[in-house]
């Protein structure tokens, strides 16, 4: 069975240790796709297309609630697309959300509240309902224990909402990597090396770098040995211009 894992950006450590351990709690019997995974969209893909098929092929739509992502739009329309399809859908909660407080639509299906004691247990027996398994996997003590302060540890790193709505566009991370790749040398400008000199985790700084292409802000070169390296197009240059020039006038 094939899970598409819902979450908007600032969450995608979280959604990517839901990920690791759903799929390693069902022994690669479930497979979880997580946009925020380089193992599932690489930089340079047509990160809209891949999204619409790992919705196609999904037999379930798990979507990350905190009081921030249920209002994001993009969350919302996953959910669309879920219920379309007719497909469960699994509200997880977590950040102070109440699955017994989600907003509409997202109320009309049974939530999660990673909260909860029993989280990993209510979790395993869901997923081993809809993938129709025969038995429930079993998990050690020391492994639900160890699975809940990892996801604690994912909870603690997520900027808060307020944090998120009123970072200036020009103090944000988009605009922080957008200068880097526009005044480092070319051979600098790697996936790997750009990961380095930020020091930004691979998969989050990959979130901005196809953020950034979507925008046509940069451009992907092959640069051998399986890295690419990135290059700002006329439009990026031109928002740093502009970013530059709002500083300035302040």
């Amino acid at each position: 069975m094939e899970i598409f894992l819902s979450h908007v950006s600032t969450e995608g450590l979280l959604a990517l240790v839901l990920k690791e351990w759903i799929q390693t709690i069902f022994n690669g019997r479930i497979k979880v796709f997580v946009s925020s995974d380089i193992k599932n969209i690489a930089a340079g893909d047509l990160w809209l297309g891949d999204v619409r098929r790992a919705l196609v092929r999904a037999r379930l739509l798990v979507i990350l609630c905190s009081p921030h992502s249920v209002t994001r739009p993009w969350v919302n329309f996953e959910a669309g697309c879920a219920w379309l399809k007719k497909i469960p859908v699994i509200p997880v909660c977590h950040s102070g959300q109440k699955p017994e407080h989600l907003p509409s639509p997202l109320f009309l299906f049974e939530g999660l509240d990673m909260r909860a004691p029993d989280f990993p247990e209510k979790l395993i027996q869901n997923l081993t309902l809809r993938a129709r398994l025969r038995k429930h996997p079993k998990l050690s003590k020391k492994a639900k224990n160890m699975m809940k302060r990892e996801i604690r540890a994912a909870i603690r790193r997520i900027p808060t909402a307020a944090t998120v709505i009123t970072t200036k566009p020009h103090h944000d991370k988009v605009a922080i990597i957008l200068k880097k790749i526009a005044t480092a040398d070319d051979e600098d400008c790697t996936c790997s090396k750009l990961a380095r000199s930020l020091k930004t985790e691979p998969n989050d700084l990959d979130v901005y770098l196809r953020h950034l292409m979507d925008r046509e802000f940069i451009t992907k070169i092959s640069a051998g040995n399986g890295d690419c390296r990135y290059t700002t197009t006329a439009s990026g240059r031109a928002y740093l211009v502009k970013q530059e020039k709002a500083l300035m006038s302040q």
